[in-house]
């Protein structure tokens, strides 16, 4: 419901609790129709790795919707805007897993084409849907709930992707066929739909509705005055385009390179979930400390330490566990403590008045060029790489080394972006009161 008028305390723990039912049933959702599932779910129809790669970029290349959500919130609300774009989000997941039907029927390009449009849409709706999430944690908690709000929700929110994931492990231990994917995939959306009832009882001020419908074009102009925000632009790039190179082919390794099955893939990402949720509120004391700019260049250094690794990796032996632990272990860490440093910085440098023009602008443009980018070179690299690799289990795995190998080369010098941030001043690296994990 919007109200012209601010929320009582009642109308916003009502709210709260409301939030926190999406968060949590959102969590089981995610899981099943997650980057991974659908990763496997490639693999296992028989997709080329660049189209696993095309598949991964889509969580950026996705924000191309974003606007979208400014212009539905405009018309009816933060919240019905976010519940609407979510039942659209899990419907699009339907197309994705209806490509076993497909590559059964002997139509692979059919299955591919559903998977991408899927996976496009998915991601997509879900940017349009969160364009307005952080006014909207706003509008439901006073300055000293906000902290305790935002914990909750993330810590809800990544402690049932972590049951989930557990589930799905052991049901993939049981059946790893692609029809057990699938069937995950359209529990997943069913799941999310259901979560959506949840975002669309909370309450919220008029306030979020009026902003939205202000001009963005002249918003945007005026945030782009901020010089903080257009060196922050090319480190989003940077930082997104590792993020798509690096995460995505770490799966592959594991299940084509080393062969491993579906089951002990989702462990290794089970842990990369679980370090990622036991990290957050670390990771944001040691920002506090040492200030997102150096948070952002240690992350990002230790994330092409992560590339070295794989290219150094052996092939089979006693190590190939240990390597995989450390490798998924550390890009849950870089994860978080990347996506918490760059909105700790963002909130800290750019004006209040702008915040909601210039994380469109900010997630549109680092989002969709990282999106291009990242499908280009890493559906590029390994289709060239492959071309005269041999099918041998040895050439295949030292195809990855060469891939990340070359990765490195591309993205080492994105480092320079990073350090072209202004450090911030001890004033304003303590942030109690602001949303962590948005």
């Amino acid at each position: 419901m919007i109200l012209d008028r601010p929320l009582t305390a009642k109308e916003r723990a009502k709210s709260q609790r409301n939030m926190y039912s999406f968060n949590a049933v959102n969590g089981l959702s995610y899981m099943c129709l997650g980057e991974t599932v659908i990763i496997l779910l490639a693999v296992k129809t028989g997709s080329p790795d660049a189209v696993v790669a095309i598949l991964g970029a889509m969580i950026y290349f996705g924000f191309l919707l974003l606007p979208l959500g400014k212009t539905v919130t405009a018309r009816i609300g933060a919240a019905r805007s976010q519940a609407s774009f979510w039942v659209a989000r899990n419907i699009a997941a339907l197309l994705v897993a209806s490509a076993p039907v497909w590559y059964v029927l002997g139509a692979p390009g059919a299955s591919v084409s559903a998977m991408i449009l899927g996976a496009f849409l998915f991601y997509g709706f879900r940017a349009a849907g969160v364009v307005m999430s952080q006014p909207l944690v706003g509008d439901i908690s006073t300055e000293d709930e906000r902290a305790r709000v935002i914990a909750t929700n993330g810590g809800l929110f990544y402690a049932f992707c972590f049951i989930a994931l557990a589930v799905i492990c052991w049901i993939m231990r049981i059946s790893d066929s692609i029809w057990t994917l699938s069937c995950i995939i359209v529990v997943g959306a069913v799941l999310g739909v259901l979560s959506s009832r949840f975002i669309s009882r909370i309450d919220e001020t008029s306030a979020i509705m009026e902003s939205a419908r202000k001009p963005l074009r002249a918003a945007m102009a005026e945030a782009l005055e901020t010089p903080a925000l257009r060196r922050l632009l090319l480190c989003g790039f940077a930082i997104n385009l590792a993020v798509i190179m690096v995460m995505p082919i770490s799966v592959l390794v594991v299940k084509n390179g080393y062969g491993m099955s579906d089951s002990q893939t989702l462990v290794f990402t089970l842990m990369q979930f679980a370090t990622s949720a036991a990290m957050s509120f670390a990771v944001g004391k040691a920002t506090e400390k040492i200030g997102p700019r150096k948070a952002m260049i240690v992350a990002f250094i230790v994330l092409l330490c992560l590339m070295t690794l794989w290219v150094i990796s052996p092939f089979s032996g006693a190590w190939v566990t240990t390597c995989c632990t450390v490798v998924f272990l550390l890009m849950g860490t870089c994860r978080v403590s990347l996506d918490n440093a760059m909105t700790h910085y963002f909130l800290q440098t750019v004006k209040p008045g702008v915040r909601v023009a210039a994380s469109i602008l900010l997630n549109t443009i680092t989002g969709v060029f990282a999106g291009v980018a990242g499908m280009a070179l890493s559906g590029g690299l390994l289709s060239f790489l492959q071309r005269d690799s041999g099918n041998s289990d040895v050439a295949i795995f030292n195809t990855y080394r060469t891939y990340f190998l070359v990765a490195f080369a591309l993205l080492a010098p994105g480092i320079a972006f990073i350090l072209r941030l202004e450090p911030l001043p001890m004033e304003k690296r303590r942030v109690k009161r602001t949303w962590w994990n948005f």
